[in-house]
């Protein structure tokens, strides 16, 4: 499992250290720097599936497209920047520096160091021996670590919805349950894996039958009673169609017909179900389009899914995935020793600023450690100015 992310001078931020847990939740402020710490992680695997043996960090890629090095520099920040991962025995950063003309789309990689345990930290200029942005030399566990930042499965706020078709992967060695950004893998791989045992900590505690398919149903009924799906390879392409309804005696219909809270959620529950234990989920928005009641029931599959071994990571303004997470928690669904949450606030100016990030600890009955000024407080806000309270 990925234990801390670290970052200097990318973006809003100077420096942050950031834990992560098997379910984290990245919430906050628009533009204090959630997505800029998703960013960091994936344009680190964005660069590790590219591979090669040029010590460089594309920019622009399948995950991420942040355009030129001069746009991730922190403003007023040295010409350097450092992205780093940590595991429980073992970590790894890649320092990279600005050319003077701040052009192009590539970061060069100027330093890379890795401690495996506490064994001393160990440094090497990118030469010709690097191989996939690592050293030809080190360990099978900075191997791993990278390989779990490789296999990251990242879903976007903005997903393909309501086409009729879906496209298969270009690879030819796919990353497993990489759903696309924008989920327009998914159809792909649940017609792949329709038939295919799901692992028993992710089944739906009320559908016996172990396969993808009645499992995916069970979830999707969750979030929209009575949901189901069904996809068909076309044949003599390598397209899939995607077919949905609202009950079990409905006709298929195509996604438009259907709704945008069905379809968005689509690609999240299937990649959920079919990822392998130790993969990274990133998700950005399970809310989007969901009733307030799917919202939180998102909230407690997601926090399922991190309980089975699927390392959880998610952007979210809703507070009712949030208390989705917290009544997972008190019912015994996911400890809270795997849970982790980080408030932004905006980027502090002084002293007098809050903390820019703010991480409430949360116990066995749901409960929070604190509530940061705008730390989803705003509709107890609107109702004490209707109540004439505030």
């Amino acid at each position: 499992m990925l234990n801390h992310l670290h970052i200097q001078n990318f973006k809003c931020f100077e420096t942050l250290s950031l834990p992560l847990a098997s379910m984290t939740l990245l919430t906050g402020f628009n533009a204090a720097g959630k997505s800029t710490t998703l960013q960091a992680m994936l344009l680190l695997a964005q660069a590790l599936r590219q591979g090669g043996h040029l010590p460089l960090i594309p920019l622009n890629g399948s995950l991420v497209r942040l355009g030129s090095p001069g746009d991730i520099l922190r403003e007023g920040g040295a010409p350097e920047l450092m992205l780093g991962v940590e595991t429980a025995d073992s970590r790894i950063d890649w320092f990279m520096a600005m050319d003077e003309r701040r052009s192009g789309h590539a970061l060069p990689i100027k330093q890379i160091k890795w401690q495996i345990g506490h064994e001393n930290v160990q440094t090497v200029s990118p030469g010709k021996d690097l191989t996939n942005l690592l050293p030809r030399n080190v360990s099978h566990s900075m191997q791993s670590t990278t390989q779990r930042l490789a296999e990251i499965v990242y879903l976007s706020a903005v997903r393909i919805g309501t086409v009729e078709v879906f496209p298969a992967p270009e690879a030819s060695e796919p990353v497993w349950a990489d759903v696309g950004a924008q989920g327009e893998f998914a159809a792909w791989w649940f017609e792949k894996l329709l038939d295919e045992d799901v692992e028993t900590a992710r089944r739906h505690p009320n559908e016996p039958s172990p396969i993808l398919r009645k499992q995916f149903n069970a979830w999707a009924s969750e979030l929209f009673p009575g949901a189901e799906a069904n996809a068909q390879r076309i044949r003599g392409t390598s397209l899939v169609k995607l077919e949905l309804r609202n009950h079990g005696a409905d006709e298929w219909r195509r996604p438009a017909n259907i709704g945008y809270g069905l379809t968005y959620a689509f690609p999240i529950l299937v990649a959920g179900l079919i990822a392998k234990a130790g993969q990274v989920l990133i998700i950005d928005s399970p809310e989007a389009h969901l009733h307030p009641m799917g919202q939180s029931r998102m909230g407690r599959f997601l926090a399922i899914l991190a309980a089975s071994g699927v390392q959880v990571i998610v952007e979210t303004h809703s507070d009712h995935v949030l208390n989705g997470v917290r009544l997972a928690v008190s019912r015994g669904e996911i400890s809270p020793e795997h849970m982790a949450i980080h408030f932004f606030n905006y980027r502090p100016r002084s002293q007098d600023d809050p903390a820019h990030v703010v991480s409430p600890k949360i116990d066995t009955k749901g409960n929070l450690s604190e509530w940061p000024d705008g730390f989803f407080d705003q509709a107890e806000r609107d109702l004490a100015v209707l109540a004439g309270w505030a």
